[in-house]
């Protein structure tokens, strides 16, 4: 049979059989379910009555499946189908069913693919949902697939470690692609021992760690070179890893997804070693960090007539564990975002927090860098920025966005705030940014955390809460986002009589709203 399997596919396929349980770490569609349906079939054709169980984490699980997610179901369908090329009778009871049938058959573990020896004899491939629950009760040869998106995974892993243990000829095959949180059982599993250095190689490369268990890995450069590419997202040409890479909005889930790294540390947005290069930077170029105001002398920190944009995450409170204001002044310099001056403080009157903006753009101009945009978090002080940006537009152009409203980058719907955060990660990850080498801003860039695709900010003990990390985003913004053509999103302005709109540690930015009238909830942004 002519499957027109790639160089990496037959590596494992020939390799595999001498494991009792491996591990495939492929780039993000790298073929896996192709593999997997053709070593399914293997497995039936050469061992009849046997039981191939077949578990996936990429569907949906507990929810209602749409007809997209069933398609992929019949593609495993289709793909073992297909890689019989008439040499025996393949049938499934999906068969012509509509797809939410093939759905309840999924959701309830009855959907079965059948290779007929002859009239009295089958193999079967059961195709099931990756849950501890459904796990159990099961015995043969197991594919175990996406295993980094199973929650409990180590409990899974122990339910179904039995089914391929009864009988020295069963296997056991996962495949995953590192995942975000190195907690994750599959990160001990997976990952390569320290200091291990891969050449690019169409058969991809296997390695041992100290888990025992044999890795064959396969990254975005192994797979191109064995003819299997990757796409730009405009031309749809085949594109290089590393001019795709370039493109990535998010570096990190690029690095994840098809360089195959593993970060340590879990979940922080910003990695601490481009934070270090980006500080050691603006050490160099004279970039300074401050507390509690504008510094004596700041404009002259200011190259005269380079871009220059303004960016602040508002607050008004002085309480000991409330939120301050994070203000950052960014100029664009050979190709470097360059944060002049980040300014952290607290005030509790919305007249002096206007003033100090006013004096961060007068000042710029005064230098002789006019800004371009000064652009604010509307997200919890929509009213208050609204104000400003009438107060403020005779000085320049002021933008506001809102983190929870939705905005495209490349045909991709997703939140300002995941758009945003990307993009200063992206700054920092390429070495395109410069930033103070101050701890005070190294402690408040690492509060920002991946979650769930896009970003949330912790908080420490003292309020502080990745709020210069989004004033350095919206200055990025500034220098960025399409004047006088309508692009930009604005936020509503808005009055709400209900108290459950805002935060108990920021009050609303009004000279007349007291504290006794501050808002009670606590999350604020996104």
């Amino acid at each position: 049979m002519n499957l027109g399997l790639a160089a990496y596919q037959k590596e494992l396929l020939k390799t595999g059989r001498a494991y009792g349980m491996l591990m495939m770490l492929w780039r993000r569609q790298g073929r896996k379910t192709t593999t997997f349906a053709w070593q399914a079939l293997r497995w039936m054709l050469e061992n009849p009555g046997c039981l191939v169980t077949f578990a996936t984490c990429s569907l949906a699980l507990g929810s209602e499946m749409t007809e997209r997610e069933t398609q992929l179901l019949m593609s495993i369908v289709g793909a073992i189908r297909d890689a019989t090329a008439g040499a025996g009778r393949v049938e499934s009871n999906g068969d012509g069913l509509p797809w939410f049938d093939l759905a309840d058959l999924y959701q309830h573990n009855r959907l079965e693919v059948s290779f007929w020896h002859d009239r009295t004899r089958r193999s079967r491939t059961k195709i099931i949902a990756a849950s501890y629950a459904t796990a159990r009760g099961y015995s043969g040869y197991v594919l175990l697939d996406e295993i980094g998106f199973i929650r409990d995974f180590k409990l899974f892993y122990e339910a179904i470690e039995p089914v391929f243990s009864s009988h020295p000829d069963y296997r056991l095959w996962m495949a995953t692609t590192p995942p975000e949180d190195d907690a994750h059982y599959s990160y001990e599993l997976s990952a390569y021992p320290p200091g291990l250095v891969f050449d690019p190689n169409a058969a991809g490369t296997w390695y041992q760690n100290e888990s025992g268990l044999p890795v064959h890995r396969v990254s975005a450069e192994d797979a191109e070179l064995a003819g299997v590419h990757l796409y730009d997202t405009r031309t749809r040409e085949p594109i290089a890893p590393a001019a795709h890479r370039a493109k990535a909005l998010d570096k990190t889930a690029w690095d994840r997804n098809y360089g195959l790294v593993f970060t340590q540390g879990g979940t922080s947005a910003v990695p601490l070693v481009a934070l270090t290069r980006a500080q050691a930077l603006g050490a160099q170029m004279g970039c300074v960090w401050a507390e509690n105001d504008l510094p004596a002398g700041w404009t002259d920190l200011l190259e005269p007539s380079a871009p220059t944009a303004v960016g602040c995450d508002p607050a008004t409170t002085e309480n000991e564990k409330s939120n301050p204001t994070g203000l950052c002044i960014t100029q664009e310099i050979g190709g470097l975002y360059v944060a002049r001056l980040v300014v952290q403080y607290k005030t509790s009157d919305p007249l002096k927090a206007r003033a100090i903006l006013r004096e961060a753009v007068e000042g710029c101009r005064r230098r002789g860098c006019p800004v371009r945009a000064l652009v604010l978090d509307a997200t919890s002080e929509r009213y208050w920025c609204a104000e400003t940006k009438a107060e403020l537009e005779p000085l320049c152009e002021v933008v506001l966005v809102v983190g929870g409203e939705k905005t495209e980058h490349q045909g991709e719907s997703m939140t300002w705030k995941t758009f945003l955060g990307n993009l200063a990660v992206g700054a920092i990850e390429d070495g395109r940014a410069a930033l103070p080498d101050a701890r005070g801003l190294r402690d408040d860039f690492r509060l920002v955390k991946r979650s769930k695709g896009g970003f949330d900010n912790a908080m420490d003990n003292a309020g502080h809460h990745g709020d210069t990390f989004d004033g350095f985003k919206n200055s990025l913004w500034g220098l960025l986002v399409p004047l006088g053509n309508g692009e930009a999103e604005a936020a509503a302005v808005w009055r709400s009589e209900d108290p459950a709109t805002g935060r108990s540690d920021r009050m609303s930015m009004r000279p007349d709203h007291s504290d006794d009238l501050a808002p009670s909830r606590t999350s604020y942004y996104g």
